[in-house]
């Protein structure tokens, strides 16, 4: 497990629309316990990109939801042959359009796989152990990669009530010891459900035999977990049992060293005996870094997790077409901001030190004074820039360090405190 000593400050979230947005978000969650729900078979499943794979790191946007020990993939996360941060809860519904793994294999080939995931605050290897459906869930149906974390990986990524946007990688679980089978289901027929775990990387295909067979068969895909129907010759109660040969997402195969036999009831956990060839952890950490672009031609940021506004006194905001900095597509205007102000925040705090400068492009109908400063979560920064602004687009820069001398985060920018203005129009205002 990866965690960096960075603290944060307390995000209390006070904002009405914020609010709103995680009760939308956190809908997205499976809340079954058996391999027979969650499938949406009739739901075409777009054909997505998979961020974050080999060194790279992609963008991954999170909710929250409160998991149990049993999830979609058939797996106990507090088994102790899993490694311990697991059994500490960082685990994770992938959405489903995604439910194929980093690899891009079969609907279920995720359950088990490690990600490392970054935000501001912390990084946290995390694994997959159930699914964030597309029917119901929005937000899971593939806009963009997307994890449903639990509560516990929340309280060390973020701390929040809601969540936002982290930087993410694929890497081999670190697992120890060997790869076991859970026993879902099982009859005296033959017929059996069982669901693989503690495996370092995804497992591709599954197959079996009699330990003195000499063909393998085929096990197949039932949702997350693998199924064998009826075979008297195997898996009966008069069978001989099996081994089994797994192959892996990359490629690698290995074959169990020990027999699956009956007497190994329904419910029981089983240590096949073998691992996946080790691989080399990626170099370094993915670094999270929030939109720098506040407004350009729309809110900064991924759907979902994009720059905010709130008002204050009798500001109003809206977006506007007409008139913008350099025609560009849309601006902001303010309407009657004198005495009043606007907040825009982004949805996660950041260290102050991640941009250097803030730049602002704006106008106004008539000639006055403007304030401008970044700000943290409770207050702007003691020392904001007095800006003149007239019917003309100008620029206005900030240098971060001398407005916030002694504070660690921010939150965003305060824009208030004009002289002799009853409008505001702002455009281009970007972190640098």
């Amino acid at each position: 497990m990866k965690s960096s000593n960075r603290q944060h400050p307390s995000l209390q979230r006070v904002r009405a629309t914020l609010v709103v947005l995680f009760v939308f978000l956190s809908a997205c969650k499976d809340n079954s316990n058996n391999a027979s729900d969650g499938s949406n078979a009739e739901i075409e499943i777009p054909d997505v990109p998979r961020p974050g794979v080999a060194d790279e790191c992609g963008s991954v946007r999170m909710t929250q939801y409160t998991s149990s020990d049993s999830r979609w993939c058939g797996f106990d996360r507090t088994s102790p042959i899993l490694p311990d941060f697991v059994q500490a809860g960082m685990t994770v519904a992938v959405a489903e359009p995604y439910n194929g793994s980093s690899y891009g294999g079969a609907p279920g080939e995720a359950c088990g796989e490690c990600w490392e995931v970054s935000t501001t605050f912390a990084t946290q290897t995390v694994m997959v152990h159930d699914l964030c459906p597309i029917e119901g869930n929005p937000v899971c149906a593939g806009g963009h990669f997307h994890f449903d974390v639990a509560a516990e990986v929340a309280s060390v990524i973020d701390g929040g009530g809601w969540l936002g946007e982290a930087a993410v990688r694929r890497v081999p679980c670190p697992v120890t010891g060997n790869i076991h089978v859970h026993i879902s289901s099982r009859n005296q027929w033959g017929y059996m459900q069982i669901a693989f775990f503690n495996h370092r990387v995804p497992i591709r295909t599954v197959e079996y035999r009699a330990p003195a067979g000499d063909a393998w068969m085929p096990m197949y895909r039932c949702l997350a977990r693998w199924c064998q129907e009826e075979d008297m010759e195997t898996f009966s109660n008069n069978g001989p049992g099996g081994i089994f040969r797994l192959t892996a997402a990359n490629g690698d195969v290995v074959e169990s060293t020990e027999v699956l036999s009956y007497d190994v009831s329904e419910g029981s956990d089983f240590d096949l005996g073998v691992q996946f060839a080790e691989i080399s952890e990626p170099e370094g950490v993915c670094q999270f870094t929030p939109p720098g672009d506040v407004y350009t031609d729309e809110w900064g940021g991924i759907d979902g997790v994009r720059w905010m506004w709130n008002e204050w006194g009798n500001t109003t905001l809206s977006e506007i077409t007409d008139n913008c900095a350099g025609g560009s597509a849309s601006c902001i205007h303010l309407n009657n901001f004198a005495d009043s102000g606007v907040h825009l925040t982004y949805r996660h705090v950041f260290p102050s030190d991640t941009f250097s400068t803030i730049s602002v492009q704006l106008r106004a109908d008539t000639p006055g004074t403007v304030e401008i400063a970044p700000r943290t979560e409770e207050a702007r920064c003691a020392n904001p820039v007095s800006f003149d602004v007239t019917d003309v687009w100008s620029t206005v820069e900030l240098n971060i360090a001398e407005s916030c001398p002694v504070e660690d985060w921010l939150h965003g920018l305060t824009i208030s405190r004009s002289t002799g203005l009853s409008t505001l129009t702002l455009d281009n205002i970007i972190f640098e």
